[in-house]
């Protein structure tokens, strides 16, 4: 197990990864750190500098490119988590969608449990769970509602005028 640590503009953004996939994205160190600790309890985790196509797609997003991420990622989760995490995916930069919009794309009304999977999602910005909001509301983030304001801002996303994030 590796980790590298990539300075956005944001702050430092943490990447583990695991036979070479990225299991886990954050901005948040503690919160991969527990998921780690959970999955890959008998690992050891050592650190390397960020290989340099992870580093020249960050760099891209970061100053506002459209990016595709085609990483390798190792995804652990349920088959629900993994079914939002794709629908996920799907959402163009630029956009964002609601969570009552991403259970209807997969056929489940439990919308409480979409977010909860959105919110589960290891791989923050890969599978871009900051461009999913509450029908009403703002919505949380793995890095903070702010980070994930940056986010929107970063990609040219449009809010309705009266919507408060």
């Amino acid at each position: 197990m590796r980790i590298s640590i990539y300075n956005s503009p944001l702050g430092p953004f943490y990447l583990w990864f695991h036979n070479n996939k990225l299991v886990y994205a954050s901005y948040r160190e503690e919160q991969g750190q527990r998921w780690l600790a959970k999955h890959f309890p008998k690992l050891i985790v050592c650190q390397s500098p960020l290989d340099s196509l992870y580093k020249q797609d960050l760099d891209s997003y970061f100053h506002g490119k459209k990016i595709d991420f085609k990483w390798a990622v190792e995804l652990i989760g349920t088959d629900f988590q993994l079914r939002v995490w794709h629908e996920v995916k799907k959402i163009p930069h630029g956009q964002f969608t609601t969570y009552k919009e991403i259970g209807q794309n997969i056929n489940s009304k439990a919308f409480r449990a979409v977010g909860q999977a959105v919110g589960a999602n290891p791989v923050s910005i890969i599978i871009p769970c900051h461009r999913v909001l509450g029908t009403n509301w703002f919505g949380g983030y793995g890095g903070g509602t702010n980070i994930k304001r940056l986010l929107l801002e970063l990609e040219n996303t449009t809010l309705a005028p009266n919507f408060n994030a």
